[in-house]
């Protein structure tokens, strides 16, 4: 059965896409670091697995790997969803939150391609970047969630 890790998968586009590769018979693995929002999310997606984890902690990727080669053995699709978002102006965006959005944003998902691939490789699976408009487009309340978009862009064409 092929299987699909979804982050950020307890709402919006992830929960859509958690739905659509259920309904394809994916065996779909469901991350998100709000375990109450994935526990209301779970039983909508048919036969989804959870694992509520924060891809802002480096270590978070370490676990998935373990976790996939224990228990799912295979993965065909990386879903990179995960992400978060403070709005304000620049002089309003704390260095602190910069990094939490770049940790999420940015390093959550090169960290995480970074142990799929041997999986991907085996499958010849993929990888799908989400982004936003605001990484084209600039906002002057967005500075952090844009750039860390922008970049996320940038990353995808580099894979």
């Amino acid at each position: 059965m092929k299987t699909v890790l979804i982050t950020g998968a307890a709402r919006g586009i992830g929960l859509a896409t958690a739905k659509i590769f259920a309904s394809k018979n994916y065996r779909v693995i469901m991350l998100d670091r709000d375990e109450e929002a994935l526990n209301f999310a779970i039983p909508k997606v048919k036969g989804a697995k959870k694992l509520v984890l924060d891809v802002s902690i480096r270590k978070t990727a370490s676990i998935i790997r373990q976790e996939i080669e224990n228990r799912y053995k295979r993965l065909d699709v990386l879903i990179n969803n995960a992400a978060i978002a403070q709005f304000a102006p620049i002089e309003e965006c704390k260095y602190d939150t910069w990094k939490k959005v770049m940790e999420t944003n940015l390093d959550g998902m090169f960290h995480i391609s970074q142990v799929v691939i041997p999986f991907l490789k085996s499958t010849r699976g993929s990888i799908v970047n989400i982004a936003s408009i605001s990484g084209l487009r600039a906002s002057t309340l967005r500075i952090a969630y844009g750039t860390s978009k922008a970049a996320v862009m940038h990353l995808t064409k580099q894979q």
